[in-house]
C-alpha cells in the first residue's frame, strides 16, 4: 500500500524520498562490495576475474556512494535533535552507534580478515582457532589490506559517531532562534536559479584545491580529507533538512545536475578508456566535480518519483542498519567459496550478492530480531514485553 506525503512536520513533511535513497544506497553496498571482488582493485576476496565493464560501473558510483549515505544521516539526526536534549541524543548516539561498532568489530568483523588471510595462504585454516588467538594481537600481516583486528566497512559508523559529536554546537546552534533565522535567510538565498547546485561547490573546490588531492582512506587517524567531505555532507543533511524548499528545487533542476553529471563521467570514461587530448584534465577534479552532481541529481529525480511510502519501504527501512553490519562479512564468506566453484564470472556475481541479500535477510529475521540483545547490539529498537493480564485485579508493573 502507497502512502503519498503529506505535509505534517515543521520541516516540510517526512521527506521519504529520502528513505528510499538511504536504503537504494545500503542495497547498492551488496553490489558494490561483490564488484570489488571482480576488478582489479585491492579487496580482501579476489575472484581472478577483472570486469572492465564493471569496473567503469563502479567508477561512476564510487565517487558519491558514500556522500549520499551521510546526506541521508545529518538528515536523521536533525530530526532527532528536535527530540532530544543534547545529552540525551549523545547518549542514545552512544547506544545506536558505538555499542554496534564495538559489537561489529570484536564478533562479525573477523571472518572477513581471516578468509582473506586464509586465500592469501598467510593462516592455517581455523575461524575459531584464528579468532581467539590471532584476531585480538594488534597484526598486520605483509600482503593483508587491514591489520587486525579492524574496522573495515564499520568505518562508516566509527566516523558518523565521531561527527555526531563533534557537530554538537552546529546542532545546539541551529536549535537556537539565531539559527533558525540563519537558515531562514539562507534558504531564501540558496533556492535562487540554480544555487543548490554550485554552492556546495565553493567549499568542496576550496579544500580541493588547497590539498592538492582528494586522497580518502578510511583510516581515522589519517584521512583529513575524508574527514571534511563527509562531516561537511553530513552538515549539509543537517541543514538542508531545516530548509524544505531545498529539496523542491533540486527537483526543479534534476536535469540540469544529470548533464553535470553525465558530462563529468563521460570525460573520465574518456580518459580511462582511451589518450586523448582530454588527458590534460586533472581525474581527481573530475571526481570532485562529478561527485556534487550526482548526489543532486539523485535528490533531484527521488524528490520527484519516490516521494511516499508503502509496506516495503517501512520494512527495509527498519532492517537497514543490521543489513549494513552484517553484509561485507557474508559477501566475502560466501564469495570465498562460490569463486572455487568454476562459474562464469557474471554467474559468480549474481550468486554471491543474491546470497548476501537471501542470507543476511534470513539471518535478521530469524535470529536478530528474536533477542533484545541482538536487537541492541545491531542498533535495533527493543521489543517492550507487554505487561501480564492479571483477572480480578488492576493493572501491576
Amino acid at each position: 500500500m502507497m502512502t503519498i506525503l503529506k505535509q505534517n512536520t515543521p520541516f516540510g513533511g517526512r521527506q521519504y524520498f529520502l528513505d528510499w535513497l538511504r536504503v537504494l544506497a545500503f542495497a547498492y553496498l551488496v553490489f558494490f562490495h561483490t564488484g570489488m571482488m571482480f576488478v582489479e582493485w585491492p579487496f580482501h576476496i579476489e575472484s581472478g576475474h577483472d570486469s572492465e565493464f564493471l569496473k567503469s560501473i563502479m567508477i561512476s558510483t564510487t565517487t558519491w556512494r558514500l556522500d549520499l549515505l551521510f546526506l541521508v544521516s545529518g538528515v536523521a539526526i536533525s530530526f532527532m535533535m528536535t527530540k532530544m536534549t543534547i545529552k540525551g541524543f549523545l547518549w542514545q548516539r552512544v547506544i545506536k552507534l558505538f555499542i554496534p561498532f564495538v559489537f561489529a568489530c570484536a564478533v562479525i568483523l573477523p571472518a572477513q580478515p581471516y578468509f582473506e588471510a586464509l586465500q592469501k595462504g598467510l593462516i592455517e585454516p581455523g575461524l575459531w582457532v584464528f579468532w581467539t588467538t590471532k584476531y585480538f594481537h594488534f597484526t598486520w600481516l605483509e600482503g593483508m589490506l587491514t591489520p587486525w583486528p579492524t574496522y573495515n566497512h564499520m568505518w562508516y559508523v566509527l566516523y558518523l559517531f565521531l561527527y555526531t559529536i563533534l557537530l554538537v554546537p552546529l546542532i545546539a546552534f541551529i536549535n537556537s532562534n539565531t539559527g533558525v533565522s540563519f537558515l531562514s535567510s539562507l534558504e531564501n538565498w540558496i533556492t535562487k536559479g540554480a544555487r543548490v547546485l554550485w554552492a556546495p561547490y565553493v567549499i568542496y573546490l576550496s579544500v580541493f584545491f588547497y590539498t592538492g588531492h582528494n586522497d580518502i582512506t578510511h583510516a581515522v587517524w589519517d584521512d583529513w580529507f575524508g574527514h571534511f567531505v563527509y562531516a561537511y555532507i553530513l552538515a549539509l543533511g543537517l541543514i538542508f533538512v531545516r530548509m524544505p524548499r531545498v529539496w523542491k528545487v533540486y527537483e526543479d533542476v534534476r536535469y540540469i545536475s544529470l548533464a553535470m553529471a553525465l558530462v563529468t563521467y563521460g570525460i573520465l570514461m574518456i580518459k580511462y578508456n582511451w589518450n586523448t587530448p582530454l588527458d590534460v584534465i586533472q581525474w581527481d577534479l573530475m571526481e570532485m566535480l562529478m561527485k556534487w552532481s550526482w548526489v543532486a541529481t539523485l535528490i533531484g529525480f527521488a524528490r520527484h518519483y519516490l516521494n511516499y511510502t508503502n509496506d516495503f519501504l517501512r520494512y527495509t527501512n527498519s532492517i537497514v542498519y543490521p543489513f549494513f553490519i552484517l553484509h561485507q562479512t557474508v559477501i566475502i564468506i560466501i564469495g570465498y567459496y562460490i569463486i572455487d566453484w568454476g562459474m562464469n564470472g557474471f554467474f559468480e556475481f549474481i550468486a554471491i550478492a543474491i546470497g548476501t541479500i537471501l542470507i543476511s535477510l534470513t539471518l535478521i529475521e530469524l535470529v536478530i530480531k528474536k533477542y533484545n540483545i541482538l536487537r541492541l547490539l545491531f542498533g535495533l529498537k527493543l521489543i517492550k514485553k507487554e505487561p501480564e493480564l492479571v483477572f480480578n485485579s488492576s493493572p501491576s508493573f
